[in-house]
């Protein structure tokens, strides 16, 4: 059973990309008797669809005279009632009272002005991992803490250049840069001591 059948007005609509066609859809090609010909992207697309499209050469002219052709259909697939999904592609409004007639007896059906264009899916964004907490030498933190704690708060260092510079002196520069760092932001973190622009403020 054919899930879903597109009934094409190609008079009207003439431009039609089949390549976007589901593998569980039938397509009905309406053309009239003054169309002579068919661009040769549409016929490379047909091909590829083989027995799932199909063309009706309408042997009449005139205003909508595709349209009681493709109202034809849409009644025999009514009166077959195998739950096939009928969607028109026309930008024909005549056909949206049958339509909405269709719909209310059981017939799914619907009028597009234009197969939808696929999009590819949206990459998910890597969930950001956590910031990795400092690690450092919890003596050497605890150090840097008990030297400031004695020191008078009016001689601690106010600037972080400082602050680094101090740290430093009191491991005889034994230390290195990354470890220092680490050991200001772990205060940091621990609201032992705060940071807007280069100056430091105390909280201990």
């Amino acid at each position: 059973m054919t899930d879903e059948l597109i009934l094409v007005d190609f008079e009207n609509v003439p431009t039609v990309d089949l390549g976007q066609i589901g593998s569980g859809c039938k397509v009905i090609v309406f053309t009239g008797a003054s169309q002579k010909s068919v661009p040769i992207d549409l016929v490379t697309a047909a091909q590829r669809l083989g027995d799932r499209l199909e063309w009706r050469r309408v042997d009449a002219s005139g205003h909508n005279a595709l349209d009681f052709f493709i109202a034809c259909e849409l009644g025999r697939v009514q009166a077959l009632g195998n739950g096939t999904s009928c969607t028109v592609l026309s930008n024909d409004k005549g056909f949206d009272p049958l339509l909405r007639h269709l719909n209310s007896v059981g017939v799914t059906c619907k009028r597009i002005g234009s197969l939808p264009i696929p999009r590819p899916p949206t990459p998910k964004s890597p969930t950001p991992k956590p910031a990795a907490k400092p690690v450092t030498d919890s003596s050497n933190y605890g150090r840097v803490l008990e030297v400031l704690g004695k020191s008078e708060k009016k001689s601690r260092p106010r600037r972080r250049k400082t602050l680094t510079q101090s740290i430093s002196s009191m491991f005889q520069k034994k230390i290195g840069k990354d470890e220092i760092e680490h050991i200001i932001a772990a205060m940091i973190d621990a609201g032992k001591i705060s940071q807007n622009g280069t100056t430091i403020t105390y909280a201990f």
